[in-house]
């Protein structure tokens, strides 16, 4: 009896720390900002030559967003998340799932901005990519970039 309560109690502690490890690093809110730019971006399947992923003409989707804001992660250095909503969600959610487990080319304005690879089908239009500072800086006035990236909350 005396050993079950003995393990009991040993189980409970290394819940507990485990607990106190996941729950007690510091998580931080991303920091976010509003903006309103337009973007075309299209989606393409994509093909490998030397090392980098090349879209494969046509596009697959091709729209024009609205940015309306930019994220910034504080583990993320110095990268810009740019969110925005596909309007045919229906086609994209189409596109998503048949490319599950392949790789994109996700292109803003005519310059390829991401090579992401689909994980699952995308029904709410939703999407995304990533760019560091110094590209974030064409699209983007360093007023913007600045303020995101001092502004912790």
């Amino acid at each position: 009896m005396k050993t079950k309560e003995l393990l009991f109690g040993f189980v409970l502690a290394c819940i507990a720390g485990i607990f106190v490890i996941s729950c007690g690093g510091k998580s931080q809110k991303p920091t976010e900002i509003a903006v309103r730019k337009d973007f075309v971006v299209g989606i393409y399947e994509s093909t490998e030559s030397d090392g980098s992923f090349l879209p494969v003409e046509p596009a697959l989707i091709q729209e024009k967003v609205t940015v309306t804001k930019l994220i910034h992660r504080e583990d993320d250095g110095d990268n810009i998340t740019v969110p925005f909503q596909f309007k045919n969600s229906t086609e994209y959610a189409k596109i998503t799932e048949e490319n599950i487990d392949k790789r994109i080319v996700i292109k803003a304005d005519g310059e390829i901005v991401s090579t992401p690879v689909v994980r699952m089908r995308i029904e709410s239009g939703a999407c995304s990519f990533s760019l560091p500072r110094q590209q974030a800086d064409k699209y983007f006035t360093s007023d913007i970039i600045d303020q995101l990236l001092t502004d912790r909350k």
